[in-house]
């Protein structure tokens, strides 16, 4: 199965106008689910690009990770539109809500609590248009929702929700934020990482965690010192290349904490970038992860292991978490005083990789380091 899944990708669309390459597939009705930024130009841009009869721009309903209350009037607009191609524009919280609005539109039953769904038959087809670097959604095999009653981020997975068409346009991202970028890329860099050292082990992803890593940290300065869209264009098939290497092998405890991190009002992007460099150190001590670790760092372009690690701290102090830390620094006691925090961060589905077995003093350790 996880072969078939990894040698089966989705048509990948990239480079100038790539958008433009949407008009080779039929389609009769499409709609785009996107965010508040979408422009007008780019609106006008998407319906020049399709060969439809009606294109229905429709802004998502949700804010963060979606819930199914918050889907609901988006499904409702999709059921009444009745399309047979589905875009979705954004960051990762978009692409994910897409991903369940159209299988609520297809399959209005459909039970997020049932996992015998892994051979779904779409009729639409689904395009991401990731406008963010680092989320991975846009090749990942689950949608991230948000469980109000828990206050954490929950899973739901089956390989059928990959999109089938990825486009990576570097027009969508010149002129987002820059410290949303910088961060989002910290995520593309912790997929890699901790995807690369995970309990599961594949030697095509691999090649794919080494080859996101060595663009990353070649192209990363742009950001800061200039746009230059080949070069976003190369940072954006880094962020697929890691998002498809932690969707075959899972994560580990960077992403278990940062995952908690969202009942406290952290992004998270920003919760990962706090707490990737201590799980690194922490999970290093172990001599063979640490010649793993080695491994990656040489493949990917640096000298050793410790090059590695400073690229990773040099980046995160690229840009300003002084408000984020604050956020954890004052929820610090509260949070270790919680054994339900860290019962949640070890039952996370997003953690289960980490190469060192995980305990509640081995997350607790992490935390406080991190928070210092």
């Amino acid at each position: 199965m996880y072969s078939k899944f990894l040698l089966k990708q989705p048509t990948v669309l990239f480079g100038d106008n790539a958008i433009m390459g949407l008009k080779t597939y039929a389609s009769s009705r499409v709609v785009v689910i996107h965010g508040s930024s979408l422009s007008e130009d780019y609106k006008q841009k998407v319906s020049k690009a399709m060969s439809a009869f009606d294109v229905n721009f429709v802004e998502k309903t949700w804010q963060g990770e979606p819930t199914l209350a918050t889907l609901n009037p988006t499904i409702e607009k999709v059921e009444q539109f009745q399309p047979d191609l589905i875009i979705a524009i954004g960051g990762g919280s978009v692409i994910d809500g897409a991903k369940m609005v159209r299988t609520y539109y297809e399959f209005p039953f459909f039970d997020v609590n049932e996992t015998s769904f892994s051979m779904l038959n779409w009729k639409t087809t689904l395009v991401a248009v990731p406008t963010t670097i680092g989320s991975g959604a846009e090749i990942s095999s689950a949608s991230v929702m948000y469980n109000d009653a828990q206050k954490t981020k929950e899973f739901v997975v089956s390989h059928q929700f990959i999109p089938e068409i990825i486009v990576l346009e570097a027009s969508l991202i010149k002129n987002a934020p820059k410290k949303i970028l910088l961060s989002s890329m910290v995520d593309a860099l912790s997929h890699a990482i901790e995807g690369y050292m995970s309990t599961l082990d594949n030697m095509l992803v691999d090649s794919y965690a080494e080859k996101a890593i060595q663009i990353i940290s070649q192209y990363h300065n742009v950001i800061s010192e200039g746009i230059d869209e080949q070069y976003i264009n190369k940072l954006q098939l880094a962020s697929m290349f890691a998002g498809l290497v932690q969707n075959h092998c899972i994560v580990g405890a960077t992403h278990a904490l940062a995952h908690q991190m969202s009942a406290f009002g952290l992004s998270h992007a920003s919760a990962i970038a706090i707490f990737l460099p201590s799980v690194i150190r922490k999970n290093i001590k172990d001599p063979i992860v640490n010649s793993r670790f080695e491994q990656l760092a040489k493949h990917s372009g640096f000298n050793n292991g410790e090059d590695l690690l400073a690229f990773v701290d040099e980046f995160i102090k690229g840009f300003d978490l002084s408000k984020e830390l604050d956020i954890v620094r004052s929820n610090k006691g509260q949070i270790l005083a919680d054994d339900v925090f860290f019962e949640q961060a070890l039952n996370d589905k997003g953690g289960q990789g980490n190469p060192i077995p995980m305990n509640q003093e081995f997350l607790m350790d992490i935390f406080n380091e991190a928070s210092l």
